[in-house]
Parts: structure tokens; sequence; C-alpha cells
């Protein structure tokens, strides 16, 4: 009875992999005769000597750790505040997360007119104020903060739904016995909170690494990398290579490279997860 289900998962999930990494030992180029051409690891020795990938990766971490760390940030202040009960707290707590509940590609859209340095909204508010804003998505000096406040608005509210959950569960008798020793509330926070929080903020920050990393779809409708490239994480350059210059060998190899760091980075936190339980 198991046989159908493992035969879709096993085409549907398995043999794509095992095609794509098939397809990194060759040469294949879209529209050019005579199919691929196997060239053993040659694909892999121009992804180590490719300068713009190494750039790309350098922006993917740009971007990842300023963006997950605001998020953090702010995740972890919006627990704090609305961990406490108090009159509308429930219907604030819901509205934080609706920008978590849209689609990227919409979410993208919708900064993108606000951003519009004619008729965007923010824009207009700073020469309410007679100030001159810059052009968000056209200045290699401000575009890269303008995707990332993007993501920060979409994603802080996870990182808010994550560890609020976990402050939650937290024991009061902890807290209690906290006060009883003369402990302030920052104290609390610095020598309870989190360390009684701890796997859970490991969790989250994985979560988001992983996504931002591999992120795609926002920066694309946003910038598609640019200005000047300032913005082109190595998605960004793989789909370039890929759908523009249709190098589809090359494409999926610096696909298994973003992968293998991936991997590498999401192996480290389980360990440091793993370290903390012990």
């Amino acid at each position: 009875m198991t046989l159908p289900t493992a035969f879709i998962l096993f085409m549907v999930g398995i043999m794509p992999l095992i095609y794509s990494l098939v397809l990194t030992l060759h040469e294949w180029t879209l529209g050019k005769p005579g199919g691929p051409v196997f060239i053993w690891f040659r694909n892999y020795a121009m992804v180590v000597s490719d300068e713009r990938f190494w750039s790309s990766l350098i922006t993917s971490f740009i971007f990842t750790g300023m963006a997950v760390s605001s998020e953090f940030i702010i995740g972890m202040a919006l627990a704090l505040i609305f961990v406490r009960e108090f009159r509308g707290g429930n219907v604030f707590r819901t509205l934080i997360l609706i920008p978590m509940m849209l689609p990227p590609i919409i979410a993208g859209l919708i900064w993108r007119f606000m951003y519009n340095p004619q008729v965007g909204i923010i824009n207009y508010l700073l020469r309410l104020f007679s100030l001159q804003g810059p052009v968000w998505l056209g200045s290699p000096n401000v575009a890269m903060l303008a995707v990332v406040l993007v993501d920060v608005w979409q994603w802080a509210p996870f990182m808010f739904l994550l560890l609020f959950t976990g402050m939650a569960s937290l024991p009061n008798d902890v807290y209690e016995a906290a006060r009883v020793d003369g402990a302030s509330g920052f104290q609390r926070f610095i020598y309870v909170t989190l360390p009684l929080l701890k796997p859970i903020i490991l969790v989250a920050v994985v979560i988001r690494v992983i996504d931002t990393l591999r992120i795609f779809d926002t920066i694309f409708v946003l910038t598609r990398g640019g200005p000047a490239n300032v913005t082109e994480v190595l998605s960004i350059y793989t789909y370039k290579v890929g759908m523009n210059f249709f190098r589809m060998g090359y494409a999926t190899t610096m696909s298994y490279f973003l992968l293998f760091i991936i991997m590498i980075v999401a192996m480290i936190f389980v360990n440091r997860l793993e370290k903390g339980e012990a």
C-alpha cells in the first residue's frame, strides 16, 4: 500500500535531485545543438573561480545578517510587550501576524509601489516634512536597506510568534523565585528568560537563516538584483545564469553550492542546539 506513495515521493523529490546532480557534471546551454556534454567537475572549478559568484554569496550573507538580526530584535521586543495580558492584546497580536500571511511576491509588489519616488507613500510622507526621499530601489546606497526592510516587515512577525509562544510556556515559579531574590526586570530577562528560550531562539534563527539565504521572489520583484548588483544574492545570480544565459549545467552547480552552504549552516545551529540541551 505504501509503494504508490513512495513512487510519487521518489519521482517528485528524489529523482529531480539526482538528475540535477548529474547535470552539474555536464555543459548544457539551451538552444545549443548537441545537448548536454559531459565535462566531469569543470563546472565546480568555474564556480570556485567565479568572482561574481563569491560577490553574490557575500551579498547573501550581508542580507541574511541584516534581516535576521533585525527580525530577532523586533520579534523579541514585541514578544516581551505582548506576553503580558492587556485589553485588546489578542487583536494587536493578530494584526502583527498579517504581513506573514501575504505571499512574498504580493508583499514585494506592495512595497515596490510604496517605494516609487513619484507616487509612493513613503516619499510622500517625507515631503510633508520637507524632506527629499531617495530613489529607494534605484540608488546603490539605499537599495539593500530597502530590500531588507521589506523582509523584516514580513518575517519579524514569524520571529515574534515563536518567541511569544515560548515565553508564554515558561514556568512562573522560576520568575517568582527570581523576584524573591531581588532580581530586577532586566536581570530576569538576561538570566532567566534568555537561557530558558535558548532552544526556541536557535530554532527560530536557523529557520530564518535558511529562508533568507535562499530568498528569491521578494528581491526579484523589487530590484532583480540591481542597481549595480548591490542586491544580487546568490539565488538571483543563479537565476540569471540559468534563465537569461541558458547555462543550465553551470546554474545547477551554483544551486548545489548554495545547498551545501545552507546544510553547513543548519548543521552548525543543530549542533549548538544539541549542546545547549545537553
